[in-house]
């Protein structure tokens, strides 16, 4: 309501002014709402467009972890199997490098074996030809001695008892004379 400008009351040349005034302010105000509502709109769609979106990228987001946990436990049984067949083919290389060590020990031992007995079958040889030998020796010197002849074994013995005899006279004559042993 505007001033009117002659009287007291209001002058429909007034009240059409006012009325005129009060059309536009309403239609500038409907203007405003509606764009206002046109905003609230826009925002609503796209405030719901961003919600899906959200919910979408939750959606891969869990996917992607789900396929990240799958690959990981994919890698760590690789992985595992890799090592166990590392682990396997250590096990057979060392079992073969040692059965081959104990094959060349054994070998070794064979060889020493074998070289003990060479050794032990030659002393025992050699032994049995010098017995052979004493055995022949004694014999010849006892059919000596049956027929009366001195034999080779006879000859050492006088030869051992002269020398012994030499050594107990070199003792006596190293002792005072009239000094005797108790």
């Amino acid at each position: 309501m505007g001033h009117c400008c002659c009287k007291p009351y209001n002058c429909l040349q007034c009240l059409d002014k006012t009325n005129e005034s009060a059309l536009v302010k309403e239609k500038e105000l409907s203007i405003e709402l509606a764009n206002i509502r046109d905003e609230v709109a826009f925002n609503a769609a796209r405030c719901e467009k961003l919600q899906k979106e959200k919910e979408d990228l939750e959606r891969r987001f869990e996917e992607e972890l789900r396929r990240l946990g799958w690959q990981q436990r994919a890698e760590l049984q690789e992985l595992q199997e890799r090592l166990q067949l590392q682990f396997d083919t250590e096990t057979v290389r060392l079992q073969e490098e040692h059965h081959d060590q104990l094959l060349r020990i054994r070998c070794q031992h064979q060889e020493q074996v074998e070289d003990i007995t060479a050794s032990h079958e030659a002393t025992l040889l050699e032994m049995e030809n010098n017995h052979t030998v004493t055995i022949a020796i004694l014999q010849d010197d006892h059919d000596q001695k049956v027929q009366g002849r001195p034999g080779p074994l006879s000859a050492l013995g006088r030869r051992h008892e002269e020398s012994e005899a030499g050594a107990r006279d070199e003792e006596s004559a190293d002792t005072p004379a009239g000094k005797e042993d108790h």
